[in-house]
């Protein structure tokens, strides 16, 4: 069996939410012996091995493309020169919302959300048709399509019909092991901690304004923690100089899990999310969420956090103050919600959609 694997449309070496997916059921596929399956791995020729953190025990070849960076140019090759590199294989899989329709294989892709079609915070007129359009031919093509949530199944299933019957859950998991920790240098007060992406549709914004209306008192800061996109810096703008909230920019891993280990509590209050990691990740500490009520995060959070209106400013600025409030009470459910979502059990799953031959 080959088994093609798409990383091209990861541009840099600071990975988002969707690389941490799927390097989450890589290190954990390498728990398993795989049995007749060469993988034939597609990426940035700037990109290195290492980082897509292939298991030790897969026979694996790598292709390098020209470096492409994540625009025009990438979406351009993708459908043209790419065919050049691409190998013989069984089943050719990609990530994220990048695919070669033409690739003659069994065709899957993982489709986290569909918030292009659903809300107009996050893109722009351009790039809402254009995913609008490839999402839709994407789902005419391929064989399977894998998502991170229940709730995102069934957004899929609703807004492009042809895509019923072809969606199949792989949740968003922990990585199997905690990294080391590495200091971050903060003021010390207590802080409550948002990690993601700089764009609309975190809420980031009002999420500020709303800490800002609790913290009246001065005695906690909020930590903002991400990766700057392209329409990021309206937002760094409007938070930057706000009395005990720090933009820290991207981290590592090893200084995220620092900050993890020492927060109040986790923050996310975006507009949509297809799963929605940092709750999750808090909860390996034994810290609550404050998230919002809408899309995968009531599914996520569970009984762990405070679920709030993230359009009502009162509501998450309540928020802050009820997550302390019931910290000890919300505390007791962080472990049964990492329970919910076993890494095992995606993997298997991921496996089984790839025909990858495993045993334990």
């Amino acid at each position: 069996m080959i088994v093609a694997l798409n990383f091209i449309a990861l541009p840099d070496e600071r990975g988002s939410g969707a690389f941490h997916y799927i390097r989450n059921l890589l290190s954990t596929m390498g728990e398993y012996t795989l049995r007749d399956t060469h993988f034939i791995v597609y990426k940035q020729r700037h990109i290195h091995a290492e980082y897509i953190g292939m298991p030790a025990n897969a026979e694996v070849e790598y292709i390098d493309v020209p470096t492409l960076g994540n625009g025009w140019k990438r979406i351009l090759f993708e459908q043209t020169r790419f065919y050049h590199y691409i190998k013989p294989c069984d089943v050719f899989y990609s990530y994220c919302t990048s695919l070669p329709l033409r690739v003659n294989a069994k065709r899957i892709f993982t489709l986290h959300d569909v918030y292009y079609l659903t809300n107009k915070e996050r893109y722009g007129w351009l790039q809402r048709t254009y995913l609008k359009y490839i999402t839709r031919l994407y789902a005419n093509h391929v064989d399977e399509i894998l998502t991170v949530s229940y709730y995102s199944q069934q957004q899929i299933e609703k807004y492009i019909p042809s895509a019923k019957g072809k969606v199949r859950v792989t949740h968003n998991t922990l990585p199997m092991q905690t990294v080391s920790e590495q200091e971050v240098p903060i003021a010390p007060k207590p802080f409550f901690l948002f990690v993601g992406s700089i764009q609309p549709g975190k809420n980031i914004v009002r999420m500020v304004e709303a800490f800002n209306q609790f913290n009246t008192s001065h005695r906690y800061q909020l930590l903002v923690v991400g990766k700057p996109l392209r329409n990021s810096q309206p937002i760094i703008s409007r938070i930057s100089g706000i009395e005990d909230v720090h933009y820290l920019g991207y981290r590592s891993d090893a200084e995220v899990s620092y900050l993890y280990q020492r927060t109040e509590a986790v923050v996310l209050v975006s507009m949509c999310e297809g799963f929605g990691i940092p709750p999750l990740e808090g909860f390996r500490y034994g810290k609550p969420a404050l998230t919002a009520n809408t899309t995968s995060l009531p599914e996520v959070v569970g009984n762990a956090g405070i679920l709030v209106d993230p359009m009502d400013i009162n509501a998450i600025a309540d928020g802050f103050q009820a997550v302390l409030d019931r910290r000890e009470e919300l505390i007791k459910h962080t472990q049964e919600q990492i329970n919910k979502f076993d890494r095992h059990l995606a993997c298997k799953t991921w496996m089984k959609s790839l025909h990858i031959n495993y045993t334990k």
